[in-house]
């Protein structure tokens, strides 16, 4: 099964990010939006993993999160990866504690590892996918309105980390809980 790390967000952020979406959409620039109901913050991908190893991933983010309180997060400015002359992924940032963020992903970092998952390669970059671009259509446009957006001040008290199960379908991704380890 597929599985990643992520934190949920409340509904009025996802609605505000649904909103931005909305106005994106009127350029017509060929993007695979996220669902709304699949706006989160992932912490780590796991990709394909065993059955039988859920259990032991669930233990990591358990000791994971025990290690910080909940804190303070909430969404700043947009962007895109890997850059503006040819980009892949438009993005919300992830603003708040970051400091308790990163320790968090860091400790998960060094529990999977100890269970045989590879470190990320690149410095964690919290972010929340807008969508992800699909051809050049439109894509000047596209991201220009973007780098002009302005998110509400919004913000959220994570509580907890939710190890996730993402199955592919045409229509798009599922998500489905597995297991929720709580801060503490």
């Amino acid at each position: 099964m597929r599985v990643f790390i992520a934190i949920e967000l409340p509904d009025e952020i996802k609605a505000a990010l649904m909103a931005l979406q909305d106005d994106l959409r009127q350029t017509r620039a060929d993007v695979a939006w996220t669902k709304p109901e699949n706006f989160h913050l992932t912490i780590k991908f796991l990709g394909e993993v065993e059955a039988n190893q859920i259990a032991a991933i669930t233990n990591a983010c358990v000791d994971a999160a025990a290690s910080v309180d909940s804190f303070v997060l909430g969404v700043k400015t947009t962007g895109v990866f890997p850059n503006l002359k040819q980009p892949k992924v438009l993005w919300a940032s992830v603003a708040g504690e970051l400091e308790k963020l990163q320790s968090l992903h860091r400790q998960l970092e060094a529990n999977l590892h100890a269970l045989g998952f590879a470190k990320e390669a690149r410095a964690f970059n919290p972010h929340l996918t807008l969508g992800r671009v699909k051809s050049l259509k439109n894509v000047a446009a596209v991201t220009a309105k973007l780098l002009m957006a302005e998110l509400p001040e919004l913000s959220f008290t994570a509580s907890e980390l939710i190890v996730m199960q993402s199955q592919l379908h045409p229509a798009g991704s599922i998500y489905t809980p597995l297991a929720k380890c709580n801060f503490r």
